[in-house]
């Protein structure tokens, strides 16, 4: 199963001054917002050297540096940009839940389940941290609660594939073939009800 990491997109609301040094500052924020990962932590770099820089701001560009550095396949440096950024800005939903998503990669289920913890307790229909929470739970063999947090991402978003997709798959981890069946109806509801969406 992939775990998605969110990416954030970079508004730094910041008067910048007219001339070259406001320019150079203005290709640093556009590479900093960009897609190329090379480019994104070049950029974030110099936008976290840069001053006038709000803390807010700061912390945007550490999750988006650390977001680069985790699609690099960097997870220490991906998870101190996150620990940066939830220390400028602890109500960054996104650091957390990248975080967990980088700790989760490592098998550090408990740290994951912390962050995915703290991420739906900040925001709780985020449908994505309840799934991902589940996967943690699902890692350290805790099916019940595994199960209890597909559930909760399904009360949310009723047609989320992968949330069904895992719970049945925590069914017959945990030996339940009556709700792999159970569940085998809605995962086949929700995986119809989202090719006719296409159409």
């Amino acid at each position: 199963m992939r775990m998605v990491i969110a990416v954030t997109a970079l508004v730094l609301g910041f008067g910048l001054a007219s001339g070259v040094q406001a320019q150079s500052l203005q290709q640093l924020v556009a590479q900093c917002s960009g897609t190329n990962d090379e480019l994104v932590i070049r950029g974030c770099t110099g936008v976290l050297k840069s001053s006038g820089i709000s803390r807010k701001n700061k912390a945007v560009a550490y999750v988006t540096r650390g977001s680069a550095y985790a699609r690099q396949g960097d997870p220490d440096r991906a998870i101190a940009d996150f620990d940066s950024a939830i220390s400028r800005n602890p109500r960054s939903l996104v650091a957390y839940y990248n975080r967990g998503n980088v700790y989760f990669g490592k098998g550090n289920f408990d740290q994951a389940i912390a962050d995915f913890s703290r991420a739906v307790a900040l925001q709780p229909d985020h449908v994505l941290s309840y799934n991902n929470l589940g996967n943690a739970y699902l890692g350290k063999g805790e099916i019940d609660q595994a199960i209890a947090q597909f559930d909760k991402a399904l009360e949310i978003d009723p047609a989320n594939n992968q949330a069904a997709s895992n719970r049945a798959l925590a069914y017959a981890k945990n030996g339940d073939v009556g709700g792999v069946i159970r569940n085998f109806g809605s995962v086949v509801k929700v995986f119809f009800r989202s090719i006719f969406a296409r159409k």
